[in-house]
Order: C-alpha cells, then structure tokens, then sequence
C-alpha cells in the first residue's frame, strides 16, 4: 500500500496533536496534584484517618502550637511520627513542627529532660506537655492540654469515706484521675473540716459516695456554693449517708430508696441482676459522648421532687434503665439474691432515671449555665469498673461537661483491625495445590495454545 504525502502529512499532525494533549494533560495533572491533596482510608476501622474529635479541636485552634519531635535521622520509627504529624498538620496551620536530632542538641535535650528517642514536647507559650507514644490519643491530648486558656480544677470532698481520686485499689478512682489529668483538668482533695473554703478557681465540685455523715456545716459549704453558681458531680449509691438529703432537696430531686436490679445483665454473662446495662442516653452532648452500652453496679435510682413551685433549674434524664428493670424495695443479702423478683405495689418499675443533668442560667450571665451532674452509682468510674463497656467514655464526657468543654470527649485508641488472615486446614489445602499444581498447569496450557496457534499461521 501506497502512502500519499498528504497522509504522511496528516500521520504527522496527528503526531504533534497527541504528544501536545499528552504534555498537557500531564502539565494540568501535576497542577491538580500540587494544588489538591486528596486521600482514602480503606481500613476497617480507619486507623489511619483522625477522629472527629481530634479534627474539631484542631479546627477550633487559635493560638499557635509548636510540636518539638526529638528523634534521630536513622530511626527506624521516624517514618511514622512523620506519617502522623503530616495527618495533624493537613487540617490546621497552627501547628509548627520541628525536627531535633539529640545528637546534636545536648542543651535543648536537658532543657526538656528528654527520655527517649521519638518523644515529643508540645508547647505553647509556658505551658508545655511530653509525648512519649506513637497514638493520636496522647497527641491530642497534649494539644488539649496546652490550647486551655486555663486549666479547670476538680475538687473531690474527703473526709467520709468517699472515693479518692489517689487510691489505686479496686474501688478508687485512680484511672480516672489520670485521664483526667492527661486532658489539663487539675485536681485536689479537701476536707471541709481542715478547709472549709473552696478554691476560687474551682470548676466543678466531686462529691463520690460518701459513707459518713455531714456535719450540718459542711452542707452549709456546699449549698452556698451551689447559691453562688458553683458545678457539682455527685456520684450515689443505695447506701451512700442520708445526711446529704438537704442538698438533694436544693436541687430538686429524691433518691428511690432500695437497688435497681436488672435482668438483662445476663446478656453479658453477668449472673447479678445488680449489675445494670444501659443503652439509653438523652439526646444531650453526654448522651451522644456514649457510643455504647454502660455498666452500673449496685445503682440507686432518683427523680425530680413534686412541687407545685417553679423551679429555675432544667432537668434532663440522662441515664434510663431497660423497661424490665425495678427498685428493689427489700434488702438484699448474696442468699436471697437470685430469688429476687419483681413486686407490683412494694417496688418501683422500670424504666428509671439512674442520671440526672441539672442545669440554670446563672445570675450573672445568662449567657451561661450552673451544671450539676447526679449519677446514682460511684462504681462505674471505679478502677475495677471503668475498663467496662463505655463507661469511661461516660465519666469523661460528665466532667468535660461540667467543666465547659462540652465537645471533648476521649479520644478513641485505633488498633488494627483486620490485619491478620486465618484460614483453615482446608483452604490451606486449597490455596496450597492452586499454586502448585493449578497455576503452573494454566499458565503452561496458556503458552502450549499460543504456540500451536502460531505454529499453524
């Protein structure tokens, strides 16, 4: 076949049409790259993508947060805290990373007492916080922790058995003490005899269960500071003081006398009915903090005092127990426990409130609120109990709450879902002789048949 020169000519136009719209689309695809930074996380539980929570702290930065990360050039872990500050640093400009190699910066590493390679100091003005773990939780927890304009104080009241936020025995409230403290909240213990004047800079008041009376002075100290706007968490139980039923009846509410028991506890593998699961939450900041089912142990139940006066304060029910769930009325002994049923007309049916919300405008702005928070149990915070379920989340979200920080909550651990693959013997089997015997005998019929195709042509 014969090429006239005005194909020729045309061939070579189409040429240099093609490699123009090639040059250009790779010009206008390296423009898109530069300008647009798009990515996917396909993992099960996106570990590799920052919650929602980290992301609206980050969001809402408005000072300027200088991230120090003391690590070598050759460790073998560097690539990884790159990989995750570049995920921080994708979503706000307030954060100024820098790079220290301890080698060669003696005087900053004593500065700082650096301990070990890969840690990191996040500073902003004075106030800095040490990272000594690869995890987005302690990372935005440092953040949160340094971006406080102040750092709210909880005050735990001591002196009547209550729980102590520096006991580290199965019923104290260690655990969370030190969550707590991870996120900047400060606390103290005070005994109103040895003090009877509450901090100024208090931000919300811990009453957990006490076992002893009240002197009629110290609830003095406690209703006036509620008088004056003051925030309160206070945990109950069935057989908390009944010396405290003046500040219940300043704020609007009565305990049920008697233990909920509920049935469904057995759906755990729980055979103690005192063990109370709880899935339903008000539609309230808290409530939606709570991703999942909550564990109570030993709970009282409450409700708001009849009156036919107006009361200033709001109440919301945050903590409703499963329908089939009752008061029981009667003492419980480990005897009688699992011949305990439900009595119309002596007990108390479900479902009840086992948490209360309480809140008022205050007097001197409006615009703010006085907050007090009444769970009727002090066990689900408890070092033994505060692993269980969402209760964790719980208690965080209560004290965020109180303390005026009603968007954070704690920020989930990501582990790696999914990354291992287990088979069985049989699939073993399977995909054992597929790549012995199947693959080899396709790919040889593959080549045999091209071959004798050929061989004919």
């Amino acid at each position: 076949m014969k090429i006239t020169k005005r194909a020729q000519h045309l061939i070579r136009f189409q040429q240099i049409v093609f490699y123009a719209l090639l040059i250009a689309a790779v010009v206008l695809l390296s423009q898109l790259s530069i300008s647009t930074n798009k990515q996917f996380d396909w993992t099960q539980n996106h570990r590799h993508t920052l919650s929602d929570t980290s992301l609206t702290i980050l969001h809402n930065l408005k000072d300027s947060i200088t991230i120090q990360v003391f690590v070598s050039p050759d460790y073998e872990y560097r690539s990884a805290i790159v990989e995750l500050l570049q995920r921080y640093q994708q979503h706000s400009d307030k954060l100024k990373i820098q790079f220290v190699d301890p080698s060669f910066s003696p005087d900053i590493v004593r500065q700082f007492n650096i301990q070990q390679q890969g840690e990191m100091v996040i500073s902003r003005g004075e106030q800095n916080q040490h990272v000594f773990d690869l995890s987005e939780q302690s990372l935005t927890n440092a953040i949160v922790t340094v971006s406080r304009q102040s750092q709210p104080w909880l005050v735990f009241i001591e002196g009547h058995g209550e729980r102590s936020p520096y006991d580290k025995s199965d019923f104290g409230l260690d655990t969370l003490a030190k969550n707590l403290e991870s996120q900047g909240i400060k606390l103290r213990s005070q005994n109103l005899l040895e003090a009877p004047e509450l901090p100024d800079n208090t931000a919300a008041l811990v009453i957990a269960s006490p076992e002893k009376d009240w002197l009629p002075g110290e609830i003095k100290i406690v209703r006036d500071y509620l008088d004056k706007g003051g925030n309160l968490l206070w945990l109950a139980d069935p057989t908390q003081t009944k010396s405290l039923a003046p500040l219940a009846e300043q704020l609007g509410i009565e305990f049920v006398p008697g233990t909920v028991l509920d049935p469904n506890s057995s759906m755990l593998g729980i055979q103690d009915p005192r063990f109370v699961l709880i899935t339903d939450y008000a539609n309230h900041p808290v409530g939606q903090a709570v991703k999942s089912v909550t564990l109570l142990a030993e709970a009282t139940a409450m409700q708001k005092r009849d009156e036919n006066t107006e009361s200033p304060w709001h109440y919301i029910n945050l903590l409703n127990s499963q329908p089939n769930a009752w008061v029981e009325s009667t003492p419980i002994t480990q005897a009688n426990l699992s011949q305990q049923k439900y009595n119309e007309g002596a007990d108390v049916s479900g479902p009840v409130s086992l948490g209360m919300l309480i809140d008022r405008d205050t007097d001197k702005d409006d615009s703010q609120q006085q907050r007090v928070a009444v769970i009727g149990d002090a066990d689900f915070v408890a070092n033994s109990y505060i692993g269980n379920a969402a209760n964790l989340d719980l208690g965080m979200a209560l004290i965020n709450w109180l303390v005026e920080d009603d968007g954070l909550i704690s920020i989930p651990i990501k582990t790696s879902i999914g990354t291992q693959l287990t088979l069985s013997k049989t699939q073993s089997i399977i995909i054992g002789f597929g790549f012995l015997f199947a693959v080899p005998s396709l790919l040889l019929t593959i080549g045999l048949t091209l071959w004798w195709r050929r061989k004919r042509r």
